[in-house]
């Protein structure tokens, strides 16, 4: 039996959605293909792995140092491509964001900012978004109600509006925002995470593929199944191309047998939306926005 379902959050309290209804989404997400039983997110499935964790095949996934060293690229070219991405701290979730377009201007899934009801997980000091740039950690507030999303209310939506750009209240300093592209399917893309279940804070990187497109929205967002790997925490991370262009970012997974390891199949695969369409034209309005307003101050 198929099982469908979304990245859920790194919080402390469980916020992923029940498998049937399909997500742990808030800017929208639906179910697709035949029912499914539930999976509560409350408790691992597996001795190793946590409930919401979808590894194909095996888990590749490499901290930002052994990426570095296996790839060649050095500290400087790590921060150019992969550098913009942080997490994202609102009530009790945690998830991963970035910075697109501007330094002021973050990128994640609208369920990581907003609970199932359309309501802001948090606001000011309860709604951050976390990044060592620079050559220091910075804490800047999400301005959540200057969103701009796919969808407010989370767990009603097909899952290609569940993602959000909204401006941060201040700028990251000594970081490179990375530049919207175009994802090719199938095609390479790397997934940037910040976070790991249970809200730990744990940067990884992962050369992986873009398998298939599985929607195509009328907004112009493309649903793509991916055959990287992914857990709770990870929901909003981007995916980039090698070279550090923002191609999309990660919502979630659909599994007949989440946490536990499998090969890439349309019943275990995680997914995520590309940045086309409306999330393209939103993250051109948010930094227009934030620019205009820089320049006044």
């Amino acid at each position: 039996m198929r099982v469908r379902g979304f990245g859920d959050l790194g919080g402390k309290a469980p916020v992923g959605r029940a498998v049937t209804v399909a997500l742990a989404v808030a800017c929208g997400i639906g179910a697709f293909g035949a029912p499914a039983a539930a999976v509560e997110r409350k408790a691992s499935t597996s001795a190793t792995l946590p409930s919401s964790a979808i590894i194909i095949d095996r888990d590749d996934r490499l901290s930002r140092d052994d990426y570095s060293r296996t790839f060649g690229l050095t500290p400087a070219a790590m921060a150019s491509r992969f550098g913009a991405t942080g997490m994202v701290r609102c009530g009790s979730a945690v998830g991963t964001g970035q910075l697109v377009g501007a330094n002021n201007v973050l990128v994640t899934a609208s369920h990581v900012l907003f609970t199932p009801g359309g309501e802001p997980r948090g606001r000011g000091a309860n709604c951050t978004f976390e990044i060592v740039a620079g050559g220091s950690r910075q804490k800047v507030s999400v301005d959540v109600d200057k969103v701009v999303c796919g969808a407010r209310e989370p767990y009603g939506q097909p899952a290609v509006k569940d993602w959000a750009v909204v401006p941060l209240a201040g700028a990251v300093k000594g970081v490179k925002p990375y530049m919207p592209g175009t994802m090719q399917v199938p095609g390479n893309i790397v997934l940037a995470a910040a976070a790991r279940s249970g809200g730990q804070e744990n940067y990884s990187l992962q050369n992986c593929q873009a398998r298939k497109v599985t929607t195509t929205a009328s907004s112009g967002v493309r649903e793509v199944a991916i055959d990287c790997d992914a857990e709770g925490g990870v929901s909003g991370a981007a995916m980039l191309s090698p070279d550090g262009a923002f191609l999309g970012l990660y919502v979630g997974f659909r599994s007949a047998h989440p946490g536990k390891i499998g090969p890439f199949s349309m019943s275990h695969y995680n997914f995520g939306l590309s940045a086309d369409g409306a999330l393209r034209e939103a993250i051109t309005e948010v930094v227009t926005r934030a620019r205009t307003l820089s320049a006044s101050r």
